[in-house]
């Protein structure tokens, strides 16, 4: 039987390396002659050996010039395979500090915690990327790299699926796909059943890389799909008048009037606005019944219906907000605002009676959070001479009537839903308009919308979102009345 030669070069594999023996053993991987030269030096091998030199040296598998290596493919694809990895690592990094700090909920910062291991597995593995790509010398780096890979296909895809599902750009619109497309590439060049014959522990692998990708579904179907409907957003909002005063001269009355705020729910919320109005009724008595026209009239100017009086109008006694600079405030559950208020009105008015009512508008603080700059941004529909100029919205006021506008921008209850929406903006008016019969009225509007799409009228459709998404809501009190006649005494004989 003849003698194995000093050494031996074996047939290139998969990726162009040939393994090479020196008296029968592995001394290592050549991707070139040269690199060939360097491990017969390190092996202690004469550099002048012939390598052509049949007795002394076999070549298997193609001669000398059998090198199907291609160097800077070779880098080229490492680095490609490293940049993929480090800009998922970025991507996972960014959503899951933004997450672990400021997420609305308990899950979603254990989603950010999450989403930070993960960008560090990315970067492992674009580290090993760097091996495995090379002569492979960690058993490892192979298999840190499918991981890798694993969790940027899994992530990019679910996120461009988000994305498509809200129909909007976002300033990382154009990664998610263009992060998919290279996940395939790399997922196609890294080789998975090389990887999976070579790992000394191939069911490890397959199940490190199956409980990343459940993880990073788990944690996006969390932040997507749940949302705490079972806890209402609920809040008691009350209007009391109290004991009614005359000035010493009989011809003012003062009424004190108390209004209270209280989130009686289990859920957080943010105070866009709040306002409460007093109207003084008046209204003409009439011994005889009134008719059927006379109702339909009331119907039509939407007053109740009344056998013997006819409502002449309201008139707006009072109105501003429950608590001054109260706007953009935050109320956790239990949390109470009430603030005393006193009303000053003419004791010889003709009003048979005064109304209080209250209202609020509000956003659930466990789906979206405002800016710090909400209760800064007021503007007004008149100059500094008190001139009007400036319109709302036509479906928020007639044109002429008087407003307060506050704005801000909304933030999504977790990073994942800023990376993938367009920002939104609340936006909530203070109207005091005239009616038709000389009267004024005061009330609250608000939206929330697109940068500079806050004219548009929201549909029945776009309110029933706002209050999923972000739990929009309109609470208003009970109205109190309160006779006139009740409230200015006669004097005690």
């Amino acid at each position: 039987m003849n003698a194995e030669p000093l050494i031996v070069v074996e047939p290139p594999d998969s990726r162009g390396l040939r393994e090479v023996r020196v008296r029968g053993e592995v001394v290592g991987r050549a991707w070139s002659l040269g690199d060939l030269r360097g491990l017969l030096r390190r092996a202690e091998v004469p550099e002048d050996l012939d390598l052509e030199a049949g007795e002394l040296v076999e070549w298997r598998g193609g001669g000398s010039e059998v090198w199907p290596d291609r160097p800077w493919r070779r880098r080229a694809t490492s680095v490609l395979i490293a940049v993929g990895l480090l800009v998922t690592a970025g991507v996972l990094g960014k959503i899951g500090k933004t997450d672990v700090s400021d997420a609305l909920s308990f899950g979603g910062r254990v989603a950010g915690a999450t989403f930070l291991f993960a960008s560090l597995v990315e970067v492992i593995a674009a580290i090993c990327a760097f091996d495995y790509v090379g002569k492979w010398r960690w058993v490892y780096s192979g298999a840190a790299v499918l991981v890798g890979v694993a969790i940027a296909l899994t992530l990019n895809a679910l996120l461009l699926a988000m994305q498509i599902d809200a129909g909007e750009y976002s300033p990382y619109a154009w990664i998610w796909p263009t992060a998919l497309i290279w996940a395939f590439w790399a997922l196609r060049k890294i080789r998975p059943q090389q990887i999976w014959r070579q790992s000394p522990h191939p069911k490890k692998v397959a199940t490190g890389a199956a409980v990343a990708g459940l993880i990073s579904i788990g944690n996006l179907l969390y932040s997507r799909v749940y949302v705490p409907y079972s806890n209402p957003l609920t809040m008691d909002i009350a209007v009391k008048f109290g004991e009614p005063q005359l000035n010493t001269k009989r011809n003012v009355l003062y009424v004190p009037m108390t209004v209270t705020v209280k989130n009686i729910g289990k859920v957080p919320l943010n105070i866009l606005g709040s306002l409460y109005t007093v109207y003084g009724r008046s209204a003409n008595f009439a011994e005889k019944a009134r008719g059927i026209a006379e109702w339909k009239a009331d119907i039509q100017a939407g007053y109740s219906l009344e056998r013997n009086a006819s409502v002449m109008g309201r008139e707006l006694i009072s109105s501003g907000e429950v608590m001054v600079g109260a706007g953009g405030s935050f109320m956790d559950p239990g949390d109470v605002m009430s603030e005393e208020k006193i009303l000053t009105i003419p004791a010889n008015s003709e009003f048979d009676s005064i109304e209080g009512v209250a209202q609020a508008v509000t956003i659930r603080s466990d789906r979206a959070t405002l800016s710090s700059d909400f209760a800064s941004s007021v503007t007004q529909s008149w100059d500094k001479s008190l001139s009007h100029t400036a319109d709302a919205p036509s479906w928020v006021a007639a044109p002429g009537d008087e407003y307060l506008r506050f704005q801000a921008r909304l933030y999504y209850s977790n990073e994942i839903l800023n990376a993938t929406r367009r920002p939104r903006y609340a936006t909530i008016w203070w109207v005091v308009n005239k009616s038709a019969n000389g009267g004024q009225y005061s009330y609250l509007e608000a939206t929330i919308s697109l940068k500079n799409e806050e004219a548009r009228e929201p549909s029945a459709l776009d309110r029933q979102e706002t209050s999923t998404s972000y739990g929009l809501y309109f609470f208003t009190s009970a109205t109190v009345r309160e006779p006139f006649a009740a409230l200015v005494k006669p004097p005690a004989r």
